[in-house]
């Protein structure tokens, strides 16, 4: 036996010859298989018979090449690819005979589409024995462009699939069967076209031959996958080549099936139908995301004010429970910005009125305030704050504008008097907490809490400066307001103090002096956290003497029982009470008078005394003003609500 006989072929050869025997079988076999289900009736009962030979004889010569070269078998010597061709002779020759009587009848010779897939069998036949394997040009007929778009899908068609292999009996075959099933199929003879294709159209699948000149279908695959473009459309890799380890590579790189040549129209189909499926599923859930972030950033346009009713209204299509949510969404967010705009409203008639009313007063003296003890305006106080002017004097201290020298921007600080403070380390400690939580408060509607300290022995409270009237002052001025600008002041105080609750902070002394309101309308609630030591040192006080406003306290609180976010509530009725009638809902000519009347008393309804005041409003405020705990609105988030619903 000679040397060349004996020699070992490579994997490498034994893998590419075994490519390319198998393609011409994929010929035969798929033109046969297109042309059987053509062959209907009795008259094509030969032609029938002829074309189940012919499968039955190439399926032996399939047989015949996977043995002969099995990847990563046995050792595959020159001698047994010779014997291999001999044996491929028989099959060949059946094949040949049959294909040559099936275009004797007239009918027959007379169908250009028929006799043109005859001539591919016969040819693709010689492929298997030929003694020099020719190139992939070579037998591949002429091709006039690298891509060829069916021209006749409609919109009908079940799914767009892209073609890619520089055989053109390959991809005829494949198209020619898919678009049997329905399909819009487009064909692309190289890499570079493919990839121009699916950065131009959205196809459902692509089908992809894995062994192409130039640029193969794994780095095609691979560029697909790396761009956004094309990443999500499924890959069914195709070829010759159906050995573990191509698979395994195309798998691997991202392709969701592989499809070995030849086809079997039945698995065609199932993997096809199945990878556009998944492109179905899979763009749905893209969908749904999408529109699921269009409903988050709603929410979002909500908050920061900017949200136009009907921006849903896509979504609001859908008939899931997304669409659901956008329809609810939309309704709620819609009525969110009515009640804004009235709010706005409220707030612009309060800055008339608070205009009016600054037209008839004149501001207060600094020498009103000052007394013994007072600090003098330009001293330096606690080596940082230069003081501007006494603002005002209360129970539990004087209030100061100042000039922080550090921070370069104007504060308020309130000192608090040494009657007020107690050497109890426990009731200091439990103010401090409190003033920490205060700290934590942030909104438009609270004066910021910045910092207690001490100062020669003395406490004091630093807080934000609002420049400003407060509520005391303006119904003082105008007598009773406005039942809307009731309302807009209202809704700011429900709005701080739900808040001040969610922080776990508990005003204690809600009244009208605590209430500013600055140039603009906007509501500024003072004294968070403070008047927790007001109540901690009532006790210390000589008989007789009331610490506090009892006139806004709850009667649990006047009782000194355990007070919570309802106590605040109580007294925010007060003040809606003062502002709609001018007047308290209860008066006493003693301190003790007047806690017997709030203890025991059911008031007038704040509607008998102003005809202008709605009965709603009216109601709400009596609600408030119940001496029960549980009966008044649940939260300050409640009673906002309640207002918001009222305009």
């Amino acid at each position: 036996m000679s040397g060349d006989v004996a020699r070992k072929l490579s994997q490498d050869e034994v893998a590419t010859l075994r490519h390319d025997l198998r393609t011409p079988v994929n010929h035969i076999v798929g033109y046969c298989e297109l042309l059987l289900e053509d062959a209907d009736g009795d008259a094509h009962a030969d032609r029938r018979a002829r074309l189940q030979g012919s499968l039955r004889a190439v399926r032996e010569a399939l047989d015949m090449i996977n043995s002969s070269l099995a990847p990563g078998g046995r050792d595959v010597a020159q001698s047994d690819v010779d014997a291999l061709y001999e044996r491929l002779r028989g099959p060949h020759a059946r094949i040949t005979e049959l294909m040559s009587g099936i275009l004797e009848p007239p009918e027959a010779r007379n169908d250009a589409g028929f006799t043109e897939d005859v001539g591919r069998i016969r040819h693709a036949t010689e492929q298997l024995v030929a003694v020099h394997r020719p190139s992939a040009a070579a037998h591949a007929e002429p091709v006039q462009s690298s891509v060829n778009r069916n021209a006749n899908a409609g919109p009908a068609a079940r799914g767009s699939i892209l073609i890619v292999d520089d055989e053109v009996n390959n991809r005829s075959v494949l198209e020619r069967h898919l678009e049997r099933q329905g399909y819009d199929v487009t064909c692309a003879s190289d890499g570079e076209s493919a990839l121009a294709e699916v950065r131009g159209r959205s196809y459902d699948v692509v089908l992809l031959d894995v062994r192409m000149p130039g640029m193969d279908g794994r780095e095609v695959l691979q560029r697909m996958k790396h761009d956004v473009a094309s990443r999500d459309i499924p890959v069914v890799m195709i070829s010759a080549a159906d050995d573990l380890s191509t698979i395994a590579a195309c798998i691997e790189a991202g392709a969701d099936d592989f499809l070995p040549k030849p086809f079997d129209p039945v698995i065609l189909r199932a993997r096809v139908s199945a990878c556009i499926e998944k492109k179905r599923l899979r763009d749905l859930e893209i969908d749904y995301l999408r529109q699921v972030d269009r409903v988050a950033e709603a929410a979002t346009a909500v908050e920061g004010g900017t949200y136009e009713a009907g921006s849903l209204a896509t979504v609001a299509e859908r008939t899931d429970a997304l669409g659901r949510l956008a329809r609810v969404f939309d309704s709620m967010a819609a009525g969110v910005k009515a009640r804004e705009r009235r709010l706005q409203d409220h707030v612009a008639n309060l800055r008339r009125e608070m205009d009016e009313a600054r037209r008839h007063v004149t501001e207060s003296s600094e020498d009103q305030h000052a007394g013994e003890g007072a600090l003098i305006p330009g001293e330096l106080f606690a080596n940082r704050y230069q003081i501007v002017r006494v603002v005002g004097r209360g129970g539990m201290g004087m209030v100061y504008k100042a000039r922080d020298r550090e921070l370069a921007e104007d504060v308020a600080i309130k000192t608090l008097r040494g009657n007020a403070m107690t050497d109890d380390p426990t009731v200091l400690e439990r103010f401090k907490t409190e003033i920490r939580l205060a700290r934590r408060i942030s909104h438009r509607n609270v004066v910021r809490t910045h910092d207690l300290g001490e100062h020669d022995g003395a406490y004091y409270v630093t807080m934000e400066y609002v420049e400003g009237i407060t509520v005391r002052d303006l119904i003082d001025m105008r007598g009773h307001l406005s039942v809307p600008s009731t309302l807009g002041i209202a809704q700011q105080l429900a709005a701080s103090l739900e808040v001040a609750h969610e922080q776990g902070v508990i005003h204690r002394d809600i009244k009208p002096q605590n209430m500013l309101l600055d140039p603009d309308g906007v509501l500024k609630v003072m004294d968070f956290g403070i008047a927790r030591l007001a109540q901690h040192t009532s006790t210390l006080t000589q008989a007789g003497m009331v610490i506090g406003t009892p006139a806004y306290m709850a009667p649990e609180q006047l009782l000194a029982e355990e007070v919570d976010a309802r106590s605040d509530l109580y007294a925010a009725g007060v003040v809606l009470y003062e502002c709609l009638t001018g007047a308290l809902p209860f008066e006493g000519t003693s301190p003790i008078a007047l806690i017997a009347k709030v203890l025991h008393t059911v008031p007038s309804s704040p509607s008998t005394r102003n005809a202008e005041v709605p009965l709603p409003l009216s109601g709400l405020v009596m609600r408030l003003l119940d001496k029960e705990p549980a009966a008044r609105p649940g939260s300050a988030r409640e009673l906002r609500e309640l207002l918001g619903e009222m305009g």
